[in-house]
């Protein structure tokens, strides 16, 4: 995994190239790493109206990949409107299996760049003896081949 430093170099290039990235670590410290550059913050639980939750996994999945897909479209950039967008509770994506495909057809272009957040889990929660709790599993899984291009943070390899 790549360094904040590193992190905060790729976004000052003048141009990106479809970049999906992963920063493992608090939002608050990507802010800063981010710093000046123009950033949309999207929390994909905000996709879903809590009083029509979706009935099964596959009808959640494709409300997700719409949602995602609506909010994007709406989105404008280019060599003048260079944006980054900060997606948050990104284990959603890997949860319903909508992987990030949206991302790189409605998105991500030279000028947008799309970094998944993966907030660290720091709860204190003593689960059950049965529950077996994997912290590193998303981090894992959204750092396959094929899923993000780089991955950043403050945190070691799985």
């Amino acid at each position: 995994m790549k360094t904040a430093a590193d992190l905060a170099a790729l976004v000052r290039q003048e141009t990106w190239d479809k970049d999906v990235v992963l920063w493992a670590g608090p939002t608050t410290t990507l802010l800063g790493v981010i710093g000046e550059t123009h950033h949309v913050v999207l929390d994909l639980l905000d996709l879903f109206d809590e009083d029509r939750l979706p009935m099964d996994d596959e009808e959640t999945r494709m409300q997700l990949i719409q949602g995602v897909r609506s909010r994007l479209k709406s989105s404008s950039t280019g060599p003048r409107a260079r944006a980054g967008l900060v997606v948050r509770s990104t284990g959603l994506l890997a949860r319903y299996h909508a992987g990030v495909h949206v991302f790189y057809e409605w998105f991500c272009s030279d000028f947008a760049m799309v970094v998944l957040v993966l907030e660290p889990v720091s709860d204190g929660t003593a689960w059950p003896e049965y529950v077996n709790c994997d912290e590193n599993l998303l981090l894992k899984y959204l750092t396959e081949p094929g899923v993000v291009k780089e991955a950043f943070g403050e945190r070691v390899n799985p």
